[in-house]
């Protein structure tokens, strides 16, 4: 036999393996439509034989001349539905091939295209493909959406993706994680939580709930994707606002005693003394047990209502700037909502 080597399709050349001829022809006839058109062992054999029988003449061929003299002489001894599953296995590689192709363009404009010049790096508004992990994220996600199209979606839904009868949303990601969290953080908070690189306690008052409220976003945002939503966001911050009163409460009222030179006689009773833009006429009566003085028990309440009112107000302040400038660590927005 004259034949030696084979040319690949990058241009390199190896050794001729008849194995391999004999395997591309096993796997078609694995998929053969009925036992009836499967071939015999013998039968894989025989085309083998005429495959090398064709070729042997050339020093070298290449990889195409091979498969078209397979299916010949597939058809030549009247196999023709493994000649059919073998055409459609070779159509199934070449699709890939260009997928791949495809891929390896889509990288190059990804690494040195800029953003203003293509649709490709501008398609998701909350990724700066211009920054270093935002190629990085993108590079990803095409090679993530590459690998689900060819590998794991059915062909049908596939090619009416591509052709834009349907749109998956996020198919990137569609393998590893889920989409569009909703964070509870009256559950969150309780007891503390875990960010995966250390463990926060239980937040104590507004400034804190505020802080960890962004804290909890973004250690999300880096686990999941897409946008990050917290439902009953004013009910969860309420809990700080109530630890924040009592702490004040506590902080006027031993203010107030230590100035006045007075005793406290009592306890402070926390289901009355809660926090209201109007006066607590139950606080009022408690705080005037404790320190013996109605007037001043007003005043300690009221001070307290502006202490909380001011905290609370600055922590909301400090809570929207931390969210418009949160950056997750793939270099994408933390996009979020808040929710009444």
């Amino acid at each position: 036999m004259f034949l030696s080597k084979v040319r690949k399709r990058s241009g390199q050349r190896v050794n001729y393996d008849r194995e391999k001829i004999f395997n591309a022809i096993a796997g078609a006839n694995r998929d053969a439509s009925t036992p009836a058109d499967k071939l015999s062992d013998k039968d894989l054999e025989l085309v083998t034989d005429s495959v090398e029988r064709a070729i042997a003449d050339n020093e070298v061929i290449g990889v195409e001349a091979i498969q078209d003299q397979v299916e010949k002489s597939l058809m030549t001894h009247g196999f023709f539905d493994v000649a059919k599953q073998f055409i459609i296995y070779r159509q199934k590689h070449s699709q890939r091939r260009d997928a791949q192709k495809k891929l390896m363009d889509t990288y190059r404009d990804i690494f040195f295209a800029d953003s203003v010049d293509i649709d490709l790096k501008r398609d998701n508004a909350n990724i700066n493909t211009d920054a270093s992990m935002g190629i990085m994220l993108k590079l990803g996600a095409e090679s993530a959406k590459y690998f689900v199209d060819n590998y794991v979606l059915p062909e049908e839904f596939a090619q009416a993706d591509k052709e834009n009868w349907i749109h998956i949303h996020d198919k990137d990601f569609s393998l590893i994680t889920f989409n569009c969290c909703q964070i509870d953080l009256l559950k969150l908070f309780h007891g503390g939580f875990s960010t995966g690189h250390g463990f926060l306690r239980e937040p104590n008052s507004i400034r804190s709930y505020a802080s960890l409220a962004c804290i909890a976003i973004q250690s999300n945002q880096n686990d999941m994707f897409g946008g990050q939503s917290i439902n009953a966001f004013d009910y969860a911050m309420a809990e700080g606002v109530r630890k924040s009163f009592r702490k004040s409460i506590r902080d006027e009222v031993k203010r107030a005693c230590e100035f006045c030179d007075i005793q406290p006689a009592g306890k402070i009773d926390f289901n009355v003394c809660t926090y209201s833009e109007d006066d607590n006429l139950a606080a009022i009566e408690n705080l005037t047990q404790i320190v013996g003085s109605e007037k001043l028990a007003v005043k300690i309440y009221r001070a307290a209502c502006a202490d909380v009112a001011e905290e609370t107000h600055q922590a909301m302040e400090a809570l929207i700037h931390n969210f418009n400038t949160l950056h997750s660590r793939a270099g994408a927005q933390v996009k979020y909502c808040l929710c009444a």
